[in-house]
């Protein structure tokens, strides 16, 4: 298409079934245009670029800029709308999304570089195997229902765990993730190609299968970028949620057939461990738990002292008194050398109150650094 055929469609604000990816649009302003179902650039073409384009305001609906390399271009603005937007194995350099609304759009295999998505609310997006290097913000900016599987933040990409709408990932919602798998054909961008632009070996229900282990992964990705920045707060939180998903992994691999039952019974110890150190613990990252172990350990030690035939106390307070005594080794007569079952309680009750209390200082550390 020529350039004044571009003015005039560009005049008219309404662009739609075409195909430019042969055409020079370097630097031309569609503010405030309706694009549908246009072709920037074309998986076939070879280092296609597109330099200093303004897309501020515009309205763009099933587009292609797949394969392109997009340098200083502008999809800025409370008003500008991407939906069904193919940015697939793009090189975004420069550009710019703040305030955007960004839906049912493919960012696969993408190299977003020294960009920003500050403000911008994004949605049932893939982000595949993206790469965002350099300073990336995403300041203010809401991401939901949108695939981080694989997805590489460099030092400089910003996220945080406010970003995350509702503080959950895609792969946490099974109805979510399904409409995102189910639903890509017809509300994304087409059928999924992977980077050779053969159809994906892949199905719904493998992916709904391996959620939980998906997951996991996201989570711990999270975690070491924001230990390495020193986000250590919002690390433990990551830290905890993947740990969570870790034992709904290893409970959905109990119903897996393709599991030996020496595995399965080694993933139920797996699973009782996890538990429990979620329990009694919180993973080592809550301080409420830890007290409320403490205290029902107290409790329940005292109990079985005060029920024992072979120990004679005035009071269950007495029995109190006596258990937390033995939480920091520190032993009373009355449940000295009384009878073999009372020795071996007072050796786990002394045994755990200091593990429990060692615990407790680990606890104690982390949330006075974290501050």
């Amino acid at each position: 298409m020529e350039a004044e055929e571009m003015s005039k469609l560009v005049t008219q604000k309404h662009i739609e079934d075409v195909d430019l990816s042969e055409s020079d649009i370097d630097g031309f302003d569609f503010s405030g245009c309706e694009i549908n179902n246009v072709v920037f650039a074309s998986v076939t073409q070879q280092n296609k670029e597109i330099r200093g384009v303004n897309f501020n305001a515009a309205r763009l609906t099933n587009v292609s800029f797949e394969g392109a390399t997009l340098i200083n271009c502008d999809f800025d603005g409370f008003k500008t709308n991407l939906t069904k937007v193919s940015f697939k194995r793009c090189t975004l350099l420069k550009c710019r999304f703040r305030n955007s609304v960004i839906s049912w759009s493919d960012f696969r295999y993408t190299e977003v570089n020294l960009a920003t998505f500050e403000g911008s609310r994004i949605d049932f997006c893939d982000f595949y195997r993206a790469f965002f290097v350099g300073v990336v913000i995403f300041r203010k900016s809401r991401i939901s229902n949108s695939s981080l599987y694989y997805t590489y933040f460099d030092e400089g990409a910003t996220i945080r765990k406010e970003n995350l709408v509702d503080g959950r990932i895609l792969q946490q919602d099974k109805i979510a993730y399904t409409k995102f798998l189910v639903d890509w054909n017809t509300n994304g961008t087409g059928q999924r190609k992977n980077e050779q632009n053969r159809l994906s070996d892949w199905s719904p229900d493998a992916s709904l299968k391996s959620r939980f282990g998906d997951a996991e992964d996201i989570y711990k990705t999270l975690n070491g970028l924001w230990t390495s920045k020193g986000f250590l707060g919002e690390a433990n939180w990551a830290y905890v949620k993947g740990k969570k998903m870790e034992r709904r992994r290893l409970m959905a691999e109990l119903t897996d057939n393709q599991w030996t039952m020496n595995q399965k019974f080694k993933n139920l110890i797996f699973i009782a461990w996890n538990y429990l150190c979620d329990f009694m613990f919180g993973y080592g990252e809550s301080m409420k738990r830890m007290i409320l172990s403490y205290i029902l350990v107290v409790f329940i030690f005292a109990y079985l002292y005060y029920a024992s035939p072979d120990i004679s106390l005035p009071s269950y307070a007495r029995a109190i008194g006596i258990s937390l005594k033995n939480m920091v080794a520190l032993s009373s007569a009355e449940v000295e050398n009384v009878s073999p079952l009372v020795d071996f309680l007072n050796i786990i009750q002394t045994t755990f109150g200091i593990l429990v209390t060692g615990i407790f200082g680990f606890i104690l550390g982390n949330k006075i650094r974290n501050q």
